[in-house]
């Protein structure tokens, strides 16, 4: 196994060994962690993003896209299919395991409101 020599303040080296051993973990294995979870969080942020992004779109333009699935990253559809696994492969293809939005496209819906009327009798 390599192992690379990383600077970093005592205090800060304190702070980590400190929460390691609070863990009963090595060190190593709490710095894997923190790192896996941060990815896991910014993975969320990007996909909620790209989520209200999409849904910020006009109507009538992801109506383009009704009845399929649309892939969108950096806020840009990159890719559509009606099929959601095909759509899912090719994505993990050509981004691997960068976040990538996939979301069924919806068009414009129809808005019906009942509204009781008061009569007099």
């Amino acid at each position: 196994m390599n192992t690379t020599a990383l600077k970093i303040s005592d205090e800060l080296a304190r702070v980590i060994e400190e929460e390691a051993q609070n863990r009963g973990v090595s060190i190593e294995s709490f710095l894997e962690a923190a790192l896996r979870r941060e990815r896991t969080l910014a993975a969320r942020r990007k996909i909620e993003r790209e989520q209200a992004w999409w849904l910020a779109l006009p109507l009538s333009e992801r109506a383009k896209y009704e009845g399929e699935f649309v892939a969108v990253h950096n806020q840009r559809i990159v890719d559509h299919d009606s099929n959601e696994i095909a759509l899912f492969e090719r994505i993990r293809k050509k981004y691997g395991d960068s976040p990538v939005l996939i979301i069924p496209a919806e068009g414009p819906r129809e808005l019906h409101i009942f509204s009781p009327r008061l009569q007099s009798s």
